[in-house]
């Protein structure tokens, strides 16, 4: 027969098992204990790994915000304090995918500043709320090209993937992140999650490969931006038939309006053939160019003698001259004779 004493001792037993097994609390925070994946230096003459049972901590708890914002509902999003400088939405999926599916994952690489104002902390916020709203819409639009049926489809997924994996974003320290999962149970079973070794993947399975860090990841990007000649030629090849084809359609549809009487009888005069031309199909209307209308000589504003009272003020004007020509003549005259003096030696 058992005793109480040791029933009671079974119980305290089991009830200390219980409570190590959980993840340790601070400031209603679940501390996640995370072990990093070793550095491999590698140099002329052997590769070796460095800086090996790196332990990392990351602090998630339950959403709370006194603004309902619907990318991040509070019963389905957990907010995760510490997020490492590598973080990725792969990292956070293989880390719970045992207790649940996620939608989204939301990164905020600032960090908070406690001496901020309260309306300097709202402006933060609603930054920070335009930035993961973008963040959707590119993640939404990836999603329905990769929707695209046939040829087309395929290859706006590769391209979204392979723009991922060269694409890597590097975080600021002690960033933040929001993991939203797509059922209020599942955040729960995260939530109480038992303690045990956890791994940071590093690179990643098939599906949501990584891209490296450091040197490689520049010569992956300074690659990427550079490709090859023959894949460019092909992606020059499709951007111009695809202009020529517009081209094609517009002069079509061009042509099809040309000449054509509307509902109330008008037609439509439409610049067509040559630039800075207009034609109603019958009377061609062109500009004339700024060589051209550098010879052409400036028409007369008024015409002369043309009509009748115009002929009677020139005569008239004429008459008025010559009267005034025969005063001065005559005073010229007299001049000449009060001057005129006699010298016979």
């Amino acid at each position: 027969m058992v005793s109480k004493k040791s029933k009671k001792a079974e119980g305290s037993s089991s009830t200390s098992t219980s409570a190590s097994s959980a993840l340790d609390q601070i400031s209603n925070f679940h501390i996640l204990p995370i072990h990093m994946p070793a550095l491999t230096l590698t140099s002329a003459s052997q590769t070796s790994s460095a800086y090996k049972n790196i332990i990392h901590y990351l602090y998630i708890k339950k959403h709370e915000s006194p603004r309902e914002d619907p990318k991040t509902p509070k019963d389905r999003t957990l907010f995760v304090l510490n997020v490492p400088v590598d973080a990725t939405e792969a990292h956070f999926r293989d880390l719970f995918k045992p207790y649940g599916r996620i939608a989204a994952v939301h990164f905020i690489s600032r960090i908070r500043d406690t001496s901020l104002t309260k309306e300097e902390r709202e402006h933060q916020e609603e930054l920070e709320r335009l930035e993961r709203e973008a963040e959707l819409r590119e993640r939404e639009a990836h999603a329905g090209g990769n929707k695209k049926g046939g040829k087309k489809g395929k290859k706006a997924q590769s391209e979204a993937q392979d723009h991922h994996h060269h694409h890597r974003t590097i975080y600021a320290s002690a960033s933040q992140a929001y993991v939203v999962f797509l059922e209020e149970p599942e955040l729960a079973k995260a939530l109480a999650m038992k303690r045990k070794k956890r791994s940071w993947i590093d690179t990643g399975s098939e599906e949501t490969k990584l891209s490296g860090l450091g040197v490689s990841k520049w010569l992956e990007e300074y690659h990427h931006k550079r490709p090859a000649a023959a894949a460019l030629q092909i992606k020059v090849d499709e951007y111009m038939d695809k202009f020529e084809r517009s081209e094609y359609e517009a002069q079509q549809a061009a042509l099809a309006r040309h000449n054509v009487m509307d509902e109330d009888g008008f037609t439509l005069v439409t610049s067509a053939g040559h630039k800075g031309a207009n034609s109603d199909g019958v009377i061609s209307i062109k500009a004339v160019k700024a060589e051209e209308a550098q010879h052409i000589k400036p028409k007369k504003k008024e015409l002369q003698d043309f009509y009748r009272f115009q002929m009677r003020e020139a005569k008239r004007d004429k008459l008025v001259d010559l009267r005034r020509k025969f005063e001065e003549d005559k005073v010229r005259i007299e001049a000449l004779k009060v001057n005129r003096r006699f010298k016979p030696y």
